[in-house]
């Protein structure tokens, strides 16, 4: 292992250790300075340790910052991003990551998983929806679809409409 590599790992993970520990700036601002596009294959795991190991308003925090850098999509625990998101209320687009990462894998019992640890977050639910669709549950997607449109997603209530619609 060249000494590159050996900074490198050493750097991210006093990075993850400051992250770990609650100092998210400091973290984020060496994951920042250390991870360049010559080395963001090798620095992938880093995220995936983050998205593992740190409580989800921490790691909300992180992702929002810096998690656009990273493959999420490879993390054994992505359905851990969707989860953490749905507790502190929050949505950005790493959602639609973790949530395709799992469809195209076909591992409906981890969307099962997150349903189960889900707070009320509507536009988490109306993504779950379209989830549960792609992957042929449409009696599920219709009510995660429901419960989208009671929490104000009004492109969930539209679709809902006309499945009702179609049925009378």
């Amino acid at each position: 292992m060249g000494a590159d590599k050996r900074e490198l790992i050493k750097s991210l993970t006093e990075a993850k250790e400051l992250i770990l520990d609650g100092y998210l700036k400091q973290g984020i601002d060496l994951i920042e300075k250390t991870v360049t596009s010559d080395n963001i294959k090798e620095s992938n795991w880093v995220i995936c340790n983050i998205i593992d190991a740190v409580p989800c308003q921490n790691l909300v925090t992180v992702l929002d910052n810096i998690g656009k850098m990273f493959d999420i999509s490879v993390c054994g625990n992505v359905k851990r991003v969707i989860s953490c998101y749905s507790k502190v209320n929050k949505y950005n687009e790493l959602v639609d990551i973790a949530i395709d990462s799992i469809v195209q894998k076909r591992k409906v019992e981890q969307l099962d998983k997150v349903l189960q640890e889900l707070g009320n977050n509507g536009m988490i639910y109306y993504k779950l929806a379209l989830a549960y669709e792609k992957l042929n549950y449409s009696k599920k997607a219709q009510e995660l679809k429901k419960k989208a449109c009671e929490n104000g997603i009004a492109e969930a209530c539209q679709n809902i409409n006309q499945v009702f619609s179609s049925f009378s």
